[in-house]
């Protein structure tokens, strides 16, 4: 038997009463670091780590831009697959190009406020030389 089916074999029901206000803010709480609410609680309550992440909705917004973006080239593509002419989508082509290379460098400093869970901040020329 593994280690953690001894763990859900002592598991116990433990029911609390709260207001509707706090269990929505647990439950947000609980969705940014990633637990359930179940497992947030727990670690909450018996003073345990949690895992640490910055504001994930950038993400999921440059997600939903970075499928759209894939939609219009799959379209080009499909077009020049069946034998359309590259010239008559070169503009379109190049302007989804440059979305995807704008796109990109908003993702890295989104990426890394995720991975470090703060909002992070490059020191500034004259900050770093005095």
């Amino acid at each position: 038997m593994r280690n953690t089916d001894k763990k859900k074999e002592n598991m116990v029901l433990m029911s609390m009463r709260i207001s509707a206000e706090d269990k929505e803010l647990i439950e947000e709480k609980a969705r940014k670091t990633g637990l359930s609410t179940s497992e947030f609680i727990r670690r909450c309550a018996l003073g345990r780590k949690l895992p640490c992440y910055g504001d994930t909705s950038l993400l999921k917004e440059y997600a939903m831009q970075l499928g759209k973006i894939g939609s219009n080239l799959n379209q080009i593509a499909k077009y020049l697959n069946i034998g359309g002419n590259y010239f008559s989508i070169y503009f379109e082509l190049k302007e989804a190009m440059k979305e995807l290379l704008d796109l990109k460098f908003k993702i890295l400093p989104a990426l890394e406020d995720v991975a470090c869970g703060r909002k992070h901040r490059r020191k500034r020329k004259k900050e770093s030389e005095e």
